[in-house]
């Protein structure tokens, strides 16, 4: 508004919607009256003066307030009286008005240079202070035209998101995030690092993979602070991250008990090479692997056949304890990259289940969807009479019966579940968590590694095709380069413990020389 135009210099009065006539001159070509708008109107009724200019014999102008006026009207139609409704209004004095000034004004008024609507934290608390105030949810959805489950969710997140978090928000300049990422923000508001990996994640694209990564953390050092104290009351060492095994160490699954079967935790806990470490693959968080730290000191190994080799002197040759193969990657190394893997599957599904609950399908995936089929490589040949791949389909969708669904479908919507059938195969071949390896160990422990691996890149280039965001581990497969741990998605963090973190062991090599 100009400054001619300023409410200080006009007078304030309530006026008939027939008193009002429509500016033939007004440059607006599109009311925008959407239902929120219309309720919220309905509901509250015209907050904000219009600006009309005097005509004489009661009649006015209207030179601003376009959008308000049609609102009034169009959720007024079952009024009887309709033109007896009311409105507030400024009247503009028409001395002091200059030839042209009502486009001047037109455009002042509606210019983004010159507005700024409430940001969602914004929003978020007003709500939220009606509600403090004492109105109840219901009566705020219905002033604001929103729906229940909108005003509950955005009073909760600005109940979470304190101050801390703001202060970052507000030094960065970060104020176009939505409801859900403000959502996410509050949960972590007690963590600073992880709002800022969170912040970081959204300007790269990458959010939902860190949401999971620092969701599955956070369950971990938590489980973790458990397990301890249950550790050191059984009088069992403990290897922390960043306190790695000795070479000799194995795992006792591998090594002989007095029977003959592997070793058991129970039945080495006695041996002074008695270990604890956390779990390379945890099936749950907090899980622990028992180790022997040396196995032939111990004796955990079957007799030699053959007796010590002798030195020049007739004497026995020392024992030399085993080297560390430099192929081999660390524990630290291979627990940070199944932990990303996982954060990272996790992740993807869910963005697969958006997707195949749309009403449309991207383009590329008929072409994928036929192409597979006519191919019909490892994946979809796995297909037939697995329950597990059928169960994923189901959770995909959501259905508990696609085939039910796909009777009623429509063209677009049979494309997406024939997709749903296409991910669910792809997705189970990817289960295997050694797929994102390149070192020669896991190569050699796993059958078909290098095939389950073309088979993750051709999956995961088709969904970077169609909008899904790579997380790191997930560009290092398309890219077929080893993974790199601590960029970007979850530096500095190691997903260790409550405890200090220690310097991350250094990456293997990466160079694959299987």
């Amino acid at each position: 508004m100009s400054d001619t135009a300023a409410p200080s210099q006009m007078q304030r009065v309530t006026l008939r919607l027939d008193q009002i006539r429509v500016n033939e001159h007004n440059v607006r070509q599109k009311l925008d009256l959407d239902d929120k708008f219309l309720k919220s109107v309905a509901a509250n009724g015209v907050k904000v003066p219009l600006v009309v200019l005097p005509l004489g014999q009661d009649a006015y102008e209207l030179k601003m307030g376009h959008r308000r006026y049609f609102a009034a009207r169009a959720t007024k139609d079952t009024e009887p009286e309709q033109d007896a409704i009311e409105v507030p209004a400024y009247v503009l004095d028409p001395r002091l008005r200059e030839a042209g000034e009502d486009f001047i004004d037109q455009l002042i008024e509606n210019d983004d240079a010159y507005r700024r609507g409430l940001t969602e934290l914004e929003q978020s608390d007003a709500l939220f202070g009606a509600v403090q105030a004492g109105m109840k949810q219901a009566r705020v959805a219905q002033l604001t035209g929103r729906s229940r489950t909108d005003v509950s969710r955005a009073v909760k997140t600005s109940k979470t998101v304190g101050e801390r978090t703001r202060s970052v928000l507000a030094e960065d300049a970060t104020y176009d995030l939505d409801l859900e990422v403000l959502g996410v923000l509050g949960e972590f508001d007690d963590d600073a690092g992880a709002v800022d990996r969170l912040l970081e994640a959204h300007r790269t694209g990458r959010f939902e993979f860190q949401v999971q990564w620092e969701r599955d953390d956070r369950e971990e050092r938590q489980a973790r602070a458990t397990v301890r104290p249950q550790l050191e009351a059984a009088g069992v060492r403990l290897a922390e991250d960043g306190d790695p095994l000795a070479p000799s160490a194995e795992p006792l699954d591998r090594l002989d008990g007095p029977d003959g079967e592997p070793l058991t935790a129970q039945a080495h806990a006695t041996c002074p090479g008695h270990v604890a470490a956390w779990a390379e693959n945890p099936a749950e968080p907090g899980e622990v692997e028992y180790f022997c730290t040396d196995p032939d000191r111990f004796g955990h190994r079957p007799p030699q056949e053959d007796a010590p080799e002798t030195d020049g002197d007739g004497g026995q040759q020392a024992v030399t304890a085993p080297q560390a193969d430099p192929s081999e990657p660390s524990r630290e190394y291979v627990k940070a990259g199944n932990k990303a893997y996982r954060a990272a599957e996790k992740a993807r599904q869910a963005w697969l289940k958006d997707l195949i609950g749309r009403k449309t399908a991207p383009k590329p995936l008929a072409a994928f969807i036929t192409h597979q089929l006519l191919t019909c490589p490892k994946p979809v040949a796995q297909w037939v009479g697995d329950a597990a791949r059928r169960d994923l389909v189901k959770e995909l969708t959501g259905y508990p019966q696609p085939a039910e669904r796909a009777q009623s479908a429509t063209p677009a919507k049979l494309t997406l579940l024939n997709f749903a059938v296409l991910a669910a195969t792809f997705e189970k071949r990817m289960g295997e968590v050694r797929t994102w390896r390149t070192d020669p160990t896991a190569r050699s422990a796993v059958y078909e590694l290098r095939e389950i691996r073309e088979d993750t890149r051709t999956w995961l280039a088709l969904l970077a095709q169609i909008g899904y965001p790579l997380s790191s581990i997930e560009q290092a497969i398309v890219d077929d380069e080893p993974y790199q741990e601590g960029e970007p998605d979850a530096a500095d963090t190691d997903g260790q413990t409550d405890k200090d973190a220690e310097d991350t062991p250094d990456s293997p090599s990466t160079e694959d020389t299987a």
